[in-house]
């Protein structure tokens, strides 16, 4: 089996990347396996089932480091390589197509007028690295746990009476704001507030 449409596979030195786009999947919806040279995805829904099997896959992985994320629009599938640096041709059966990611012969080095050189290297790990970086509403709930954690317990206070008092409209971390009146409730533009 060649690899899918690229919105649906993608892969980098570490990680092949699957995406199964079936929405709201549940926990107990899926049931997805890692073996050392396979995949099993089975996801139950409303009308019927959803079943992916990919025995043997063109190049081992490691199931222990393998992980999935149910997200609200897909379903993420990493299959963590065995061969780190590994560019697979296919994702399913025997692969003649794999060649490895890092050069076989010393640096390139490319012509360039800039009075600077650019580390085209570096920038490929920094692509990288932001592919696994989380995605959408992970990304988000990331972002607002991170900033919960380093805030300090004004600001945690602030944070958790601005979001409830406004049902969830208002995120404040002022404390001395918010400690002197109840945090009105502001829909955005064009919306109105439930009562």
């Amino acid at each position: 089996m060649e690899f899918l449409s690229q919105s649906r596979i993608r892969q980098n030195d570490n990680y092949v990347t699957v995406s199964i786009f079936i929405k709201n999947t549940k926990e107990d919806a899926a049931s997805i396996n890692f073996g050392k040279q396979s995949l099993s995805v089975s996801v139950k829904l409303p009308a019927s089932e959803y079943s992916l099997e990919l025995d043997p896959l063109a190049h081992e992985i490691i199931p222990s480091e393998s992980r999935y994320e149910l997200l609200s629009t897909k379903i993420e599938i990493k299959l963590k390589k065995a061969s780190v640096g590994l560019k697979w041709g296919v994702l399913e059966g025997e692969d003649k197509l794999a060649v490895s990611m890092e050069t076989s012969g010393g640096k390139l080095s490319y012509p360039s007028s800039a009075r600077k050189a650019k580390n085209w290297d570096a920038l490929e790990k920094e692509i990288a690295e932001d592919k696994d970086a989380p995605e959408g509403d992970a990304a988000l709930n990331a972002l607002f746990q991170q900033l919960y954690r380093d805030a300090d317990d004004d600001s945690r206070r602030a944070m958790m009476k601005s979001y409830v008092e406004s049902n969830g409209t208002c995120l404040s971390t002022n404390w001395e704001e918010v400690k002197k009146d109840k945090v009105e409730t502001k829909p955005p533009d064009g919306m109105v507030a439930k009562k």
